[in-house]
């Protein structure tokens, strides 16, 4: 294979780059059903952790239940509040889910009844802030709500229904978009900025910003399976954040940055299955992300849905804008526009063929390390690749050995204690 210079590599710099080859849409779209006979403004949405249930919250106080897998059952619910509200999230058992808006807005949501009240105290203790970000942590104990100013606080209530807020510290001044949590005891949750960049927090509740992150705009992160200690971000500039945790040490946790040459911006997240993530678009369209993906497993992108394929029996849906979605299979799942449109996806045939996406050429990645050009160079390097895989997975062996070891301690100390 011909080695590619250093000039011609900053003359590729120069041109502008484009999806590897015409891609074609994986799937179609068509509407199910709309909630409002006018624009909702709706501009979050939360998938209970049993998959059944999503909530809605958007401008002016708008709250609205529906059924996972028949979006026609809904509840229109009365938040009682005329502020506007930015995001939500289920408390890990599911029962309950809290609601984070402007002015210090925190309310909680009741599946059983389907009631919304004020969490008592929210207003003066977030300092009348406008929350844009709220997530339980893994165990439930703890929520983190993420303000316009930076400042992340988290939040509980005790047996006997008083509140307790505590400032984290190393806040920095970016607004906090998102923050999630990886869905494991003790683990970490990942955190979304303006212009600061991403940060992890872990489970002292201490923030460690992830250098090489800062100066992108992250719009959301989403931290999806357990079995993997990864996270991950989209932001401005076609941008893919794959945040590799590290529990043992979270200071060390890093983050590699992948562009993914596409002619939107990535909008937000939700999971396909084990194996993959779909990126939402603006406009209107999916890119699919294969996490394991590439010769360093750490993701390529495929076409999912085009926007101009995004008409199904309108046209107009085109240029409306996705707050989110689900997916009901691999294959299937729903998605919600700003507008209150509910649109179902779903393959042309009975299944997608993993032939058949196999066969789809990925979309051109390009790695942002440290130096653009350094970047080109290691996509055209087999050799960097392997380098960097036998890092990655001998960081991750590192790791695995060290929580034997540790484990291993505490067991003999267990044993010396029983002698005792």
């Amino acid at each position: 294979m011909r080695r590619v210079s250093i000039p011609l590599v900053l003359l590729l710099l120069l041109v502008p780059t484009a999806v590897a080859q015409e891609s074609s849409s994986v799937v179609v779209v068509s509407t199910e059903l709309f909630i409002g006979d006018s624009d909702m403004g709706i501009d979050a949405l939360a998938v209970s952790p049993s998959g059944e249930d999503v909530l809605l919250v958007g401008t002016l106080g708008y709250a609205h239940f529906i059924a996972a897998g028949k979006p026609f059952n809904q509840v229109q619910l009365n938040s009682n509040d005329q502020d506007d509200l930015n995001d939500v999230d289920w408390h890990p058992q599911g029962l309950t889910a809290l609601l984070a808006g402007d002015e210090g807005t925190l309310l909680r949501y009741t599946r059983d009844d389907h009631s919304v009240i004020h969490v008592p105290g929210s207003t003066g203790n977030l300092m009348s802030q406008n929350l844009n970000a709220v997530t339980w942590d893994s165990s439930g104990n703890w929520a983190y709500v993420g303000a316009d100013s930076g400042v992340i606080t988290r939040f509980r209530e005790d047996a006997n229904g008083d509140s307790e807020y505590f400032p984290l510290n190393n806040s920095k001044s970016s607004p906090i978009l998102d923050i999630s949590c990886l869905h494991k005891m003790h683990a970490m949750c990942l955190v979304a900025t303006e212009s600061d960049g991403m940060a992890v927090i872990d489970q002292q509740h201490e923030l460690h910003w992830l250098s090489g992150s800062e100066g992108t705009r992250w719009f959301s992160v989403e931290c999806p399976h357990a079995e993997r200690d990864r996270c991950f971000g989209v932001g401005q500039g076609h941008s893919v954040g794959i945040v590799e945790l590290d529990l043992n040490n979270p200071a060390t946790s890093y983050v590699l940055v992948k562009n993914v040459e596409i002619s939107g911006e990535f909008t937000g997240i939700h999971v396909r299955d084990n194996n993959h993530l779909l990126l939402q678009t603006a406009p209107f369209g999916w890119v699919d992300w294969d996490i394991k993906g590439g010769t360093d497993e750490m993701g390529l992108a495929y076409p999912w849905l085009e926007n101009s394929d995004a008409t199904g029996d309108d046209a107009a849906l085109r240029g409306e804008s996705l707050v989110g979605g689900w997916a009901i299979n691999s294959d299937e799942g729903y998605a919600v526009t700003s507008y209150g449109r509910v649109v179902y996806y779903y393959p042309p045939q009975n299944t997608i063929s993993e032939n058949l996406v196999a066969a789809l050429a990925p979309m051109l990645v390009i790695i942002a390390v440290p130096g653009v050009v350094v970047g080109l160079i290691y996509m055209s390097s087999p050799a960097l690749q392997k380098k960097y895989m036998a890092w990655s997975n001998g960081r991750l062996a590192a790791k695995r050995e060290a929580a034997k070891a540790s484990k291993g301690q505490l067991q003999g100390k267990a044993r010396k204690g029983a002698k005792k």
